[in-house]
């Protein structure tokens, strides 16, 4: 009896130790699966933080192109304004020297004529 008792003891021990290290060896084999799964989660992780990278730089560098662009197409812009404006003041100047010279030539005009009417006025009254 003690020598079944020994026995049925051993076997539950190896049962038990089996079970363990089944576990043990599940335990194993789940942490290693995860340890996989977080590996390709940083992969994943660094491309698509390196494929960020890379898109972040070709819109810096777009937004810095249409930049210059722009700049470029205001300074054409004010450079156009400044040359119109430069164009209209002298076009303003030779207007009005136009009309202080036809306003000279109204006068005189006006002014030869006054003794004219004067005089057949004059004369139309003597």
């Amino acid at each position: 009896m003690v020598e079944a008792r020994v026995n049925y003891l051993k076997k539950e021990t190896q049962n038990y130790t089996s079970r363990c290290a089944s576990e043990a060896k599940k335990l194993v084999e789940d942490v290693e699966i995860e340890t996989h799964n977080v590996d390709v989660v940083e992969r994943e992780v660094a491309d698509v933080l390196e494929t960020s990278k890379l898109k972040l730089q070709e819109a810096i560098k777009q937004r810095d192109e249409e930049i210059q662009i722009c700049a470029w197409e205001l300074y054409a812009l004010v450079d156009s304004v400044s040359k119109y404006k430069e164009y209209m003041a002298s076009k303003i100047s030779e207007m009005k020297s136009n009309l202080l010279e036809t306003a000279g030539a109204v006068s005189d005009s006006y002014k030869s004529s006054l003794p004219l009417q004067f005089g057949l006025t004059f004369q139309a009254n003597h």
